[in-house]
C-alpha cells in the first residue's frame, strides 16, 4: 500500500510554540493500488524545537538561523514512508510483485514566512530518486482552535516514481504476463488539507485533520494503479512541555 502517514505530520509543527512535544496520532488512508483496502495506523508524534537543531518525526535537521527568524535554511534527514506491500492487495497478480521499501532522504529546505521549499534525495539506495516540493501553510485562530490550512506541490523524478508505480520485467514474468512491465516517468502530486488543534489543558492538545492528495493522471498508466487520489483522516493527542 502507498503509505503517506508520516508526510501528514510535517507541513507545520503540531504545537509550534512548544520546545518539545510527545503524542500519538491515529490515521486512516486510502490507497492508489488495485484492490487495496484502506489502512489504519497509529503513529508516534515526537518533536523538539531548539534554536537550530530540530526533530519533528519523520525529520531531523539543523537550521542555519534561529528558529524565530522570518526566513531560514535547513538541512537534514527524513524517513520517507512511501512504500508498497503486495500482500495488502486482494488481486492475486498484484500479490506477485516485489515489495517497495521506505527510504531515507537527505534534504535541504528554505522557509520564508508561511512558504517553504524543499529538495530531497534518496541516500538509502532504495530508488536513488529525488523530489522537489513547495508548500504553504499558516495557523489561524478560530475561537479556542488553531486551524492550519495547507497546500503543497511535489515533483518526483522517474526513479522515485518508478519505485512506487513501475513494474520490472522480472515482476511481469512472475505474474505470467498478466501484469505488463512498465517504466514510470516523472510524476507530480498536489496535497491540500486542514488540521485543527484544540487545547484540552495548558499542556495537552487534541489534533484533528484531513488531507487529500491528487497525483497527475500519469500514474493511471501503471498496471498497479486504479486511482490517482488519496484521502486521509487523522486524530491524535499531543502533550507539550
Amino acid at each position: 500500500m502507498k503509505k503517506i502517514f508520516s508526510a501528514l505530520l510535517l507541513s507545520t509543527p503540531v504545537v509550534a510554540q512548544a520546545d518539545a512535544n510527545l503524542g500519538v496520532i491515529g490515521a486512516i488512508s486510502e490507497s492508489v493500488y488495485k484492490e487495496t483496502d484502506n489502512q489504519a495506523k497509529f503513529l508516534p508524534n515526537v518533536g523538539y524545537e531548539g534554536e537550530h537543531f530540530f526533530l519533528q518525526l519523520p525529520e531531523i535537521g539543523y537550521r542555519f538561523l534561529p528558529k524565530q527568524a522570518p526566513q531560514n535554511f535547513a538541512i537534514g534527514l527524513s524517513y520517507e514512508s512511501s512504500n508498497f506491500d503486495p500482500d495488502d492487495s486482494d488481486d492475486i497478480n498484484i500479490q506477485q510483485l516485489d515489495d517497495r521499501d521506505d527510504s531515507i532522504m537527505a534534504f535541504a529546505s528554505y522557509r520564508a514566512g508561511p512558504i517553504s521549499a524543499k529538495v530531497a534525495q534518496d541516500i538509502s539506495g532504495e530508488h536513488d530518486g529525488y523530489y522537489a516540493q513547495i508548500a504553504l501553510g499558516y495557523p489561524l485562530p478560530v475561537g479556542a482552535w488553531k486551524v492550519i490550512p495547507s497546500i503543497s506541490y511535489r515533483y518526483m523524478d522517474s526513479k522515485m516514481s518508478n519505485h512506487l508505480f513501475g513494474v520490472s520485467q522480472s515482476e511481469s514474468v512472475n505474474t505470467g504476463g498478466a501484469i505488463a512491465a512498465y517504466d514510470s516517468g516523472a510524476v507530480s502530486q498536489i496535497r491540500y488539507g486542514v488540521r485543527g488543534i484544540y487545547p484540552l489543558s495548558t499542556s495537552v492538545n487534541l489534533m484533528l485533520g484531513i488531507n487529500h492528495t491528487k497525483f497527475d493522471s500519469e500514474i493511471l498508466k501503471s498496471p498497479m494503479v486504479e486511482d490517482n487520489t488519496i484521502t486521509s483522516i487523522l486524530a491524535g493527542i499531543i502533550f507539550s512541555f
